[in-house]
């Protein structure tokens, strides 16, 4: 199920400015603005509608994690159908487990991993069971009904307690408290303390608490009963209260509350600081149905694990659709099974070469079992909600957003290969030519109205035969009609044995050459040269100086094209590329790149085939576009038109893929194949901001956990630190996890 949140702009006020400070959101706002949030550096996931001004067709949605194998059974004489209240945390290389073993033995056990996957019970000697003290137990009497262990991350925790926890039932302590206890290695533990530190509430489950590293406080959360107004029915719920020196504790503590949501058994809280986010607090309580039954149970009740969030530890957001069913596996339908365990952590991707992604902890086989089993489940980073559109499209607009450069230690960003490099060795026609490495566009400056008489030619070798390669175009894409002024100059692969080999198209017109007319193959690393002419309407194509089909249409009128003229792809950026210019696992070389106003004879087109365009066209007369390639090699990246009496339409080479910036805007998002996203910032007023419009958006597409967006190639945003923007995300059939503006490593 999903939920769907729309949020709408309210009516702009005409009152002054009034300057006040959103303390509890990190924002700031205006009299008559929207709040403007500062999210600084850190990581944003769309958890809730913190972030979300409006969406459009798009909607908020609840993504389940996928069970994996059992990570650990509870087969040991001293575990059993009981154990329960799992803790799980990465240390350094070492993954850690804790866990209560069978219930009428009063022992908590550890169990500990390389990488999350496989576990071992290690056998530690400290305490007996049985006669032998070949086991894992770790704590065995006092403090073992309810024992949540954490290593702590305060700076200043004393030397003899770097792992502390929260544990039920100490000595001399009074019935219903909370006591502490401390280790130097988390294997060996003794009490801190000689007093209780909590004693309201109702401490018959997992309570917890954490060193809050954002809010340099701890932080804890434990169960507590209560009736909600306008309900006779006393539910498990959830309180909470914090500390500065982990022993004493604000009084009273306070129930979290959850808006919108209703009254529900809440039987854990297993709430942690996400680690990615660490202002974010995540939630994965187990809901227990006790009075639900399944014909064959021994008990009454049932669960689910469930997800929540927020962002000040006290109002969550919880959702009521579960986050972990208890699915096909008649073991988690048993009384009190789905509790997840406490903790989330990192390990490997479950298919290989795949992104790391988080694995969660959850029980099944609960009382009517030999042996409680401890699953794994699996997810993507940051992957717990997702704004998310069909392939119909929808839109997410953001509150105005306020965001910090990355720290210096950041490395300089890398610039990639160039993809378009002019070279000496073996050179088309005369010294030099341009070699294509990867995919790229080449702009036309100044080509797109070209009057009613026009000449296309080009020198090319190399070209792969896999696809359909383009040469010149003013195309953005979509199907090509009637009236869109879209050209199109290219070559087409396809599978029928005579399909078309050369086409050109202009506004819905289409001229196709099959490939019986061309005479051998554009495919075979030999030199080619391909040719189109535009008279009024009437095309001509040629394949190395020879006439090999005609069309179009007579008094056609002049060409005026509705987008830019470019070689190599007619897309607007470098992130999407339909029919590159480029070879099949080598590199594509092309010369004499030429856009002349004037109609070429058929003779002048052979002799331009044979011996190059300068021997067919007057530089000092000819108007249009000509790269011979032949300038000298110091003037860098600049290639010069050598057709002058026009004016200069010099162009130059891109660079490499993307240009890393040192801030960018880094999104966790997916998509179908056929799905996309696009971005566009826009100012305070949502007026989108110069070069950084939806037409700007370079279109992306895939699964990435960060990736930079960019705007015509260009990523780098460090023009924008400290200025509010507001983000414009048009997606289809996409979901979209998370953002954040930094750098990506």
């Amino acid at each position: 199920m999903t939920l769907r949140l729309t949020l709408r702009v309210g009516r702009r006020l005409a009152m002054g400015i009034a300057s006040i400070t959103m303390a509890a959101q990190g924002g700031m706002c205006l009299a008559d603005e929207k709040p403007v949030i500062d999210i600084g550096r850190q990581r944003e996931l769309f958890l809730d509608d913190h972030l979300i001004d409006k969406l459009d067709g798009a909607q908020l949605v609840l993504h389940p994690p996928v069970p994996q194998e059992i990570a650990i059974n509870h087969d040991e004489p001293w575990e059993g159908s009981t154990c329960a209240y799992h803790t799980v945390f990465k240390d350094g290389e070492l993954y850690r487990l804790y866990y209560r073993g069978g219930w009428g033995y009063h022992i908590y056990c550890y169990a500990e991993s390389r990488d999350g996957v496989h576990w071992v019970k290690p056998k530690l000697g400290l305490f007996e069971f049985k006669g032998s003290k070949d086991n894992n137990i770790i704590l065995m009497g006092e403090g073992t009904e309810s024992f949540a262990p954490f290593k702590d991350a305060n700076p200043n925790s004393a030397p003899d307690a770097p792992y502390k926890a929260f544990a039920v039932h100490c000595k001399n302590d009074p019935p219903g408290s909370l006591g502490a206890f401390k280790s130097v290695d988390g294997i060996r533990w003794a009490r801190m303390g000689d007093k209780p530190l909590i004693t309201k509430g109702h401490f018959d489950s997992q309570n917890l608490a954490f060193w809050d590293t954002v809010r340099q406080r701890y932080v804890e959360f434990h169960r507590w009963y209560q009736i909600y107004p306008g309900s006779d029915m006393e539910v498990r719920d959830i309180m909470t209260s914090t500390s500065t020196d982990f022993l004493n504790w604000t009084e009273p503590p306070v129930t979290l509350e959850y808006p919108g949501s209703p009254p529900e058994d809440l039987y854990t809280s297993q709430i942690v600081a996400y680690h990615r986010a660490p202002h974010l607090f995540l939630g994965f309580p187990k809901r227990l149905l006790p009075f639900r039954w399944i014909p064959g149970n021994k008990m009454e009740g049932l669960s689910d694990g469930v997800f929540m969030s927020s962002r000040d530890g006290r109002v969550f957001k919880r959702w009521t659709e579960a986050f972990i069913r208890p699915g096909q596996n008649r073991e988690r339908w048993f009384n009190r099974n789905n509790m997840t365990a406490w903790g989330i952590v990192e390990t490997a991707g479950s298919i290989p070469g795949c992104p790391r992604e988080l694995s969660l902890y959850s029980t099944e086989g609960y009382y009517e079992t030999m042996s409680v089993k401890l699953r794994r489940f699996t997810m993507r980073l940051d992957g717990f909600v997702s704004v998310n559109a069909p392939m119909r499209g929808g839109e997410l607009l953001t509150k105005p957003l306020v965001f910090a450069a990355p720290e210096k230690s950041q490395p300089e960003p890398v610039r990639p290969a160039d993809p378009i490099v002019r070279t000496e060795e073996k050179p088309i026609i005369g010294k030099a030519a341009l070699v294509f490495k990867e995919p790229a566009v080449l702009p036309i400056p100044s080509a797109q109205e070209l009057g009613s008489q026009v000449t296309f030619a080009v020198h090319v070798r190399g070209i792969s035969a896999m696809t359909g390669r383009r040469f010149f175009a003013a195309y953005d894409g979509g199907q090509l009609k009637e009236g869109d002024r879209k050209l199109v100059f290219d070559a087409a692969v396809y599978s029928v044995p005579d399909g078309p080999a050369i086409r050109f198209i202009y506004s819905g017109m289409e001229t196709v050459v099959p490939r019986s007319k061309v005479g051998g193959s554009l495919w075979d690393k030999k030199v080619h040269h391909l040719a189109a002419t535009w008279d009024d309407g009437e095309v001509t194509i040629y394949v190395d100086g020879r006439k090999v089909g005609t069309g179009g249409r007579k008094g056609a009128g002049a060409l005026s094209m509705a987008d830019k003229l470019r070689f190599g792809e007619g897309y607007p950026g470098p992130l999407h590329f339909e029919r590159p210019f480029a070879g099949d696992h080598h590199d594509a070389m092309v010369d004499d790149i030429l856009v002349l106003r004037r109609v070429l004879s058929e003779e002048e087109i052979a002799r331009m085939a044979k011996d190059g365009a300068l021997t067919a066209v007057d530089p000092g007369k000819d108007k249009g576009v000509l790269y011979s390639m032949e300038e000298d090699p110091n003037v860098g990246r600049r290639v010069r038109d050598h057709l002058s009496a026009d004016g200069s339409s010099d162009t130059e080479l891109p660079p490499g893929g993307i240009e890393w910036g040192e801030v960018q805007l880094l999104v966790n998002y997916s998509t179908s194949a056929a799905g996309s996203v696009r971005c566009e910032l826009q100012d305070e007023q949502g007026h989108p901001l110069p070069g950084f419009s939806l037409a700007d958006s370079d279109l992306i597409y895939g699964d990435d956990i960060e990736r930079p967006f960019s705007w015509r190639g260009r990523t780098e945003l460090k023009s924008l630190v400290g200025k509010p923007v507001k983000l414009r995300f048009e997606l289809k059939d996409a979901d979209l996890y998370a953002i954040r503006f930094g750098q990506k490593p």
